[in-house]
């Protein structure tokens, strides 16, 4: 198992409630219990205890409840599914040293790290006794599995996520989608390095500029018509009087 467990990604950490890793399957969008032989490790930042490890999805962990006994560490709360286009549907899957095969918590002997997307929760635990990590329930929830310690509050009220309700037969009806809003990035990166944004246009104002240009343009055309007139009745006014001023003069 020592050298499995250097196969690259498969080495999670959790040594604080803002430093911490847990798995997820390798691909966006993909199933949780489907990839329990394929799920590499994920971290909130870089971590040199996690090599090869990804960076969380911005916004996909809404929130990080930290515990821990003699010989065990914790940490659950709430996650945004759509971030890494999670399906809303998946109730959900667990991952331990058993799978996927290699997998381990750095400093811990044993894990067990339960994924529900279908209620927006996830739990990571990491022991040393293997009493303490429970993979023997793996259907039964976090809060059976991770005990009463385990809080799994957050910014979003408790129970299936609203798309989630959407479901028929375990999927979504045609032509609802999973993906997160634009503003959102699903694609990780590796936590030897940073995410990263790039600034966009947004439609909406580009074609309003478009707009505005041309209704300016008419706008200023329309008012110099009546100065153009104007002019041009002075000069005829002008050339009427001095023709007439000549006629006199002759007469």
């Amino acid at each position: 198992m020592g050298a499995q467990a250097q196969i690259t990604g498969q080495i999670a950490s959790v040594d604080s409630a803002d430093n911490y890793c847990f798995f997820l399957p390798p691909m966006v969008g993909g199933d949780i219990a489907a990839n329990e032989d394929k799920a590499i490790a994920f971290c909130n930042k870089p971590n040199t205890r996690a090599p090869g490890a990804k960076i969380f999805p911005p916004g996909f962990v809404l929130s990080t409840h930290w515990a821990q006994g003699p010989d065990w560490v914790q940490i659950s709360g709430q996650i945004d599914p759509a971030q890494y286009s999670l399906n809303p549907c998946d109730t959900g899957g667990q991952y331990d040293i058993k799978a996927p095969v290699g997998a381990t918590c750095a400093g811990f002997a044993h894990f067990v790290n339960v994924i529900e997307p279908e209620i927006g929760v996830y739990g990571m635990k990491c022991c040393q006794q293997k009493a303490d990590c429970d993979v023997s329930h793996s259907t039964y929830g976090i809060k059976r599995i991770y005990g009463d310690k385990t809080d799994i509050t957050g910014p979003r009220a408790d129970g299936p996520l609203p798309l989630s309700l959407k479901c028929v037969n375990g999927a979504l009806p045609a032509g609802v989608s999973t993906s997160a809003p634009s503003s959102g990035n699903a694609t990780p990166t590796t936590a030897s390095g940073s995410a990263s944004t790039v600034p966009t246009t947004s439609s909406a104002s580009t074609a309003s500029q478009k707009t505005t240009e041309p209704e300016g343009k008419v706008e200023s055309d329309s008012k110099a018509a009546p100065n153009a007139a104007s002019g041009n009745n002075i000069m005829m006014a002008a050339t009427a009087v001095m023709a007439a001023a000549a006629g006199l003069f002759m007469a």
